[in-house]
């Protein structure tokens, strides 16, 4: 039984780094600007986990992220798909 947990341990940790860096990227519009934006799924695990982190998980358009002179107190999420179109609207600048 010890080595089952043991094993289970040591998985989660292997695996918690390797999840983290895939989810948790900040984009190129982040901290210097006040704002940081995460890649979210929109589960419900990830929105507890998010609140939990950052006081509530609340999902930003790539057009809300790109105004400049806004100022962020937490940190909020985008869907994979908002992040695409984040790269695309800072290309063209």
């Amino acid at each position: 039984m010890r080595m089952i947990i043991c094993a289970a341990v040591l998985s989660a940790l292997a695996a918690g780094p390797a999840v983290s860096s895939e989810n948790v990227k900040a984009t190129n519009t982040s901290a210097d600007a006040g704002r940081t934006v995460y890649i979210c799924d929109n589960s419900a695990m990830t929105r507890r986990a998010f609140a939990r982190e950052f006081g509530k998980a609340e999902f930003v358009k790539a057009e809300a992220a790109v105004v400049k002179g806004e100022r962020w107190a937490a940190p909020k999420c985008m869907t994979a798909r908002e992040a695409r179109r984040l790269k695309q609207l800072a290309s063209l600048d």
